[in-house]
């Protein structure tokens, strides 16, 4: 695939109308994620991060920016932008949301809203080593080139699962985050 800007990638998806199916059931649990688009000299890129050793829950894992809504959040798109503030110091006025793509419900029972965002240029942010170990970008053509991900079969409860993987200088790609990147992709109309 040739490389996309932003403008690009953001002008398909602003243009799409594809029905995602959402969750089946109510959920109690909540998330929101951001998923920050910005321009290189090479294409558009996404902003990822790896979660730190030392946490409970999905240690050492890559993702995107975001985590569980709390009471005082006043929408998913609120708790998104606070999140991306905690996690990596970037604040609201330094991204334009362009809307959210479908719920994606985790073997685990949390759903999860992403939101498309754009990074301004020139955006700083610092991370906090309690929340993310590390924060890089990746281009879009590695993410949407198929070739690049490779499956991994397991057995869950006596049925068979497989998983996309991706590897990264950072680990490997894969779960909830890679379910939002390839729904991003098809809705974008750009699954080969």
């Amino acid at each position: 695939m040739p490389a996309s800007t932003c403008a690009q990638l953001i002008s398909r998806f602003n243009l799409s109308q594809v029905t995602v199916p959402q969750p089946k059931r109510h959920p109690k649990r909540r998330s929101a994620v951001v998923m920050l688009l910005s321009d290189s000299p090479q294409g558009a890129q996404v902003l990822l991060c790896k979660r730190p050793r030392h946490l409970r829950s999905h240690p050492s894992q890559l993702c995107f920016p975001g985590g569980k809504q709390e009471r005082q959040d006043a929408s998913l798109r609120h708790t998104a932008l606070r999140e991306l503030h905690e996690e990596l110091n970037i604040d609201a006025r330094e991204v334009d949301i362009i809307g959210h793509l479908g719920d994606i419900e985790t073997l685990g029972g949390m759903v999860i809203t992403p939101y498309l965002a754009y990074l301004h240029p020139g955006a700083h942010w610092q991370l906090d080593r309690n929340e993310v170990d590390a924060a890089f970008f990746m281009p879009f053509s590695t993410l949407v080139e198929r070739q690049n991900w490779y499956p991994l079969r397991v057995e869950r409860s006596g049925s068979p699962l497989e998983f996309p993987l991706l590897n990264t200088p950072y680990g490997v790609l894969w779960g909830a985050t890679e379910r939002i990147i390839n729904q991003f992709i098809q809705q974008l109309g750009l699954n080969s």
